[in-house]
């Protein structure tokens, strides 16, 4: 488990698979013997919040939502926000990247290339499609939701939009982004001929395992500690009488 006192290096080179979480909170190498705590401080970085994100992301059998329950939407909306920006500014484009590298080196046929090029590319209009509506719809819905919750009087208008919309809406509708890829993997195991070139598409797979990981250690900060508070505060400004 990873402390607050632990050297930062330590983490670093004792957990690799940590790696991806550090652009999220806009941490950059170089640590020297800082620990974890004074990196988050000179960061500005909640260092309560990174350790529960951290331990979580290295615990397959942790469950989100007691410890990051005492952190603020705000502070889990700015991580959704980065975590989204790390998928689409590095890891997506990682894969991609390796996937068109593993084709052009390969020996398939055009049917068989295009097949592998066109379900990375339905995936990623999917992906992409999904993280604008959360993006541009949902997260912002949540940050006025709580900023309407600090209010003495709640705006009637948004009062007024809660009789009609809920998370839970959302909730219904939050397809898990995971499974495409995981499709994929098989696809490349199990139907395409050897590729040559065994160590890229080793990478590959190991890329696309990594992503699979992390997206769904993200859908479970999403479902089960951000939707669930969010549902919890629409019900309470609900109780709120409406001015009259």
């Amino acid at each position: 488990m990873i402390t607050r006192q632990l050297p930062m290096y330590r983490v670093v080179t004792d957990h690799p698979q940590l790696l991806p979480l550090f652009p999220r909170f806009n941490l950059k190498l170089g640590f020297g013997e800082k620990s974890v705590e004074q990196v988050c401080k000179d960061h500005g970085v909640n260092v309560d919040f990174f350790l529960e994100i951290a331990n979580a992301y290295l615990d397959e059998l942790y469950v989100p939502g007691e410890g990051l329950s005492f952190f603020s939407l705000g502070t889990v909306v700015n991580y959704i926000l980065s975590t989204h920006n790390y998928y689409m500014d590095i890891a997506l484009p990682g894969v991609e990247e390796k996937i068109h590298l593993l084709m052009d080196g390969s020996a398939l046929s055009e049917k068989e290339i295009a097949l592998v090029t066109g379900f990375f590319n339905d995936y990623k209009k999917d992906f992409l499609a999904h993280i604008s509506q959360e993006d541009q719809h949902i997260l912002p819905y949540v940050l006025e939701l709580e900023r309407q919750s600090t209010l003495e009087r709640t705006d009637p208008e948004f009062l007024q939009k809660l009789r009609s919309y809920s998370i839970r809406e959302f909730e219904k509708e939050h397809d898990r982004l995971e499974t495409s890829l995981e499709h994929l993997s098989t696809l490349i195991i199990k139907y395409l001929p050897p590729f040559d070139d065994l160590q890229l598409c080793h990478q590959v797979l190991n890329d696309l395992a990594a992503l699979v990981k992390d997206l769904v250690d993200h859908a479970d900060v999403e479902d089960k500690v951000l939707i669930p508070r969010v549902a919890e505060l629409e019900e309470k400004l609900l109780n709120t009488p409406f001015p009259g």
